[in-house]
């Protein structure tokens, strides 16, 4: 008995030692095997090819309940289910399909509730249950009033993705809830998530709500965020409050980005509004602001309102900036004014400034008064902006007026600046004239 008991320990450990690296081996297979469906399914992700990707990443959950990738399938087989319901055309298949990513979404939260995929996961169950809930299945709207009433901590995202949500089912319930966070939450940044998820409602309490957030929020931050969407928002309700805050305000940092937000709205108040500061305001910098707006405000009135204001000023550096901002609209009556600044007699540097937005303009037009501008004028600064002029357009004709002066300039200096300008280019007739000098030499 002793013998056969021996017998059969030996034949175990045969077996075991057999069966060793068989096993091992087909561990390694299996783990090759996963990863390569594993990856072949990020691929199809990548791709946005997301029938494809529901098949694989179905057929990974399958073959791979246990992978080492725990949480991330799940949430991705649910992703590009949703996607999948994006692209189709048949609305109760659209349905089907969410609830199908639902179903994944709930069996990765009850599995892997600690994942770092759970708050992806929770963020997209909103986004799901809000198109099931407008879908007429109000089961799921649960999942929206839950996330947006969880406290404070690493799920605040997932929080003000529901309220965003739940802003447009329930405007009354979410609200409060943003107010709430806007004044107690100690994460600027999540303050400002909050005005921005406000922002995006067409409620008529937002305007003011927004308001009294730029009256009263201690960080500067959270209070130019809401200036800014008052500004996007482009009523007459948000436009008396931006005009109305601009008038409170001693912050002329959040007076510049009233500023801002006032050009964004395309109406005339806005203009006139702008207008205004920009003759009247007492503090030249916020001035210089609104002349800026102005000539990006693309309202037909703005170069006359600019031109007048250029012939009422008498501060050189604030007609300068006219300059610069009547200089951006490319009409006709803009070009005009510019030549009639370079080739009149205003001090030398706003015919400096008029000249290089000349250039700016580029043409052989541009080129041709230039050039005539050249010959009259006795300023060696002037002189200067126009070669660099020369040097900015591609036509034809700067070129050959910029050869024209290295060739033929009396002054020296001006001579060198041409030569310069010239070795910067890369034209042939350029090089030849460059290569003409070098042999002299």
């Amino acid at each position: 008995m002793k013998n056969v008991k021996q017998l059969v320990l030996i034949l175990l450990v045969i077996l075991f030692m057999a069966n060793g690296p068989l096993a091992a081996q087909t561990e390694k297979t299996t783990g090759e095997n996963a990863e390569k469906l594993f990856q072949a399914a990020k691929d199809a992700v990548h791709k946005k090819d997301w029938n494809a990707a529901v098949e694989q990443w179905k057929n990974f959950s399958t073959l791979f309940p246990q992978s080492q990738w725990e949480a991330e399938p799940y949430y991705w087989l649910a992703y590009s289910l949703n996607q999948a319901a994006r692209q189709s055309t048949d609305f109760n298949r659209q349905t089907a399909i969410r609830e199908q990513a639902m179903i994944k979404l709930e069996m990765l939260l009850k599995r892997f509730s600690d994942s770092s995929w759970a708050s992806d996961a929770r963020m997209l169950r909103i986004e799901l249950a809000e198109y099931l809930s407008k879908a007429g299945l109000t089961q799921y709207k649960k999942y929206i009033t839950n996330g947006a009433e969880i406290g404070s901590g690493s799920d605040m995202d997932v929080k003000l993705v529901a309220l965003d949500a739940l802003m447009q089912m329930d405007t009354e319930k979410a609200l409060p809830i943003l107010k709430k966070i806007i004044k107690e939450n100690k994460d600027k940044n999540i303050r400002a998530k909050a005005v921005f998820v406000i922002s995006q409602h067409d409620d008529p309490q937002v305007s003011s709500l927004l308001l009294d957030i730029a009256r009263q929020e201690a960080d500067s931050y959270v209070r130019e965020q809401a200036v800014f969407w008052l500004g996007q928002r482009d009523d007459e309700q948000s436009f008396k409050a931006l005009a109305d805050l601009y008038s409170e305000s001693k912050d002329s940092k959040l007076k510049e980005k009233i500023l801002f937000a006032i050009s964004q709205q395309d109406s005339e108040e806005s203009f006139n509004k702008l207008w205004a500061i920009a003759k009247n305001d007492s503090d030249s910098e916020l001035r210089e602001k609104a002349i800026f707006w102005l000539g990006q405000s693309g309202n037909s009135r703005a170069i006359d309102a600019l031109l007048d204001l250029y012939k009422t000023s008498s501060d050189n550096a604030l007609k300068k900036k006219i300059i610069f901002s009547i200089s951006q609209s490319e009409n006709e009556k803009s070009l005009e004014f510019l030549k009639s600044i370079a080739g009149g007699d205003s001090p030398e540097s706003l015919r400096e400034e008029a000249v290089f937005w000349i250039g700016q303009h580029g043409g052989d037009k541009a080129a041709d008064f230039l050039n005539d501008l050249y010959g009259k004028s006795d300023s060696f600064k002037v002189k200067e902006k126009i070669l660099f002029s020369y040097s900015q357009n591609e036509g034809k004709n700067a070129m050959k007026y910029l050869l024209q002066v290295a060739r033929n300039e009396k002054n020296p200096e001006l001579r060198k600046k041409a030569v310069f300008w010239l070795g910067q280019s890369n034209d042939d007739e350029a090089a030849k004239y460059l290569q003409q000098l070098i042999d002299q030499d």
